[in-house]
């Protein structure tokens, strides 16, 4: 296939606005974890968002356990589940990850960014050799495609 995909962090999905999110480049490109989706819960385009979804599949469990390996015990920048932050962040970067690997070998895989403004997803995904990517240069993708 060889096509560049998105997985969108719920604080992307606010920068985006309701015109990109509905726009055919983010359909097409595109897509929000369900542990994302269950933090976007509240997004007025929450169902236009969950036709896409990447779900937590087994081999993503697998990965978020990777992830959660790399953190140290009292380390809570990633995740912080008292305080109720970043609960989805491991599954962001765990289905990245899946995703990336699910590629592997193919002649013409998909390329996979990993779209976010959380310094702490950008630090993990960054160990883990994920690309990166702000939600401003996604803005740019989606506002410069042919409608």
């Amino acid at each position: 296939m060889n096509e560049t995909m998105y997985l969108v962090d719920s604080n992307a999905l606010i920068a985006l606005n309701r015109h990109r999110v509905r726009s055919a480049y983010f359909s097409t490109h595109c897509r929000v974890t369900a542990d994302v989706l269950w933090e976007a819960r509240e997004h007025p385009e929450r169902s236009l968002l969950a036709k896409d979804v990447y779900e937590l599949t087994p081999a993503v469990l697998e990965q978020i356990r990777a992830v959660m390996k790399t953190v140290d015990v009292g380390d809570v920048a990633l995740v912080d589940l008292y305080k109720n932050k970043g609960a989805g962040d491991p599954g962001l970067i765990a289905s990245a990850l899946e995703a990336i690997a699910a590629d592997e070998g193919k002649l013409l895989g998909d390329t996979w960014i990993l779209v976010t403004n959380d310094r702490a997803v950008e630090a993990k995904a960054a160990e883990f050799g994920i690309t990166l990517m702000k939600p401003e240069a996604l803005m740019e993708h989606i506002d410069s495609a042919p409608a």
